[in-house]
């Protein structure tokens, strides 16, 4: 194992400092558009996926956040979404022990409204700071670390089975 030396380990501060500031911009903006970052983020990857609809599992599985709630909270999230018609839940066709999550019609627009608002955050915090090569080196360097930290790590591994 590696120990880290002092450069490294304030590049990793830094790291940890760019997202801290940028997720709060993110968090400000959607709770002025009326949604939590939880919120979006779960609309975003059923807004995303072609059919709208995502095995549980997945879901949690793609959320930037799901490591933040716990299961109850999870739970507590999606039935707060579920009464505001923004999401539905029905059981797997394939598997009854398990649920699909799907984006009602009413999410797609919520969805749609604050896409635009949220892009142009992505612009002026993230994208305007930085030249264009520091954008492409900044993702092969963050591609290095999610292929070197994803292989092996499931959901329920954070979790406990489920």
């Amino acid at each position: 194992m590696t120990t880290p030396t002092s450069r490294q380990l304030a590049v990793w501060r830094q790291l940890q400092w760019a997202t801290a500031l940028i997720m709060r911009r993110f968090r400000s903006d959607l709770a002025e558009a009326g949604l939590t970052i939880e919120e979006f983020d779960v609309l975003i990857h059923l807004a995303w996926e072609s059919s709208g609809t995502l095995p549980l599992q997945e879901l949690t599985a793609s959320m930037v956040l799901a490591d933040a709630l716990s299961r109850s909270g999870l739970t507590r999230l999606l039935d707060r979404m579920e009464h505001d018609r923004l999401i539905s839940r029905k059981l797997n066709n394939r598997d009854r022990r398990r649920f699909d999550v799907a984006l009602t019609p009413k999410g797609r627009r919520r969805f749609e409204e604050v896409w635009p608002q949220h892009e142009a955050g992505i612009g002026r915090y993230f994208v305007d700071p930085l030249a264009q090569r520091d954008i492409g080196e900044l993702g092969r360097i963050l591609g290095h670390l999610i292929r070197a930290n994803e292989t092996g790590i499931r959901f329920e591994d954070a979790r406990g089975s489920g």
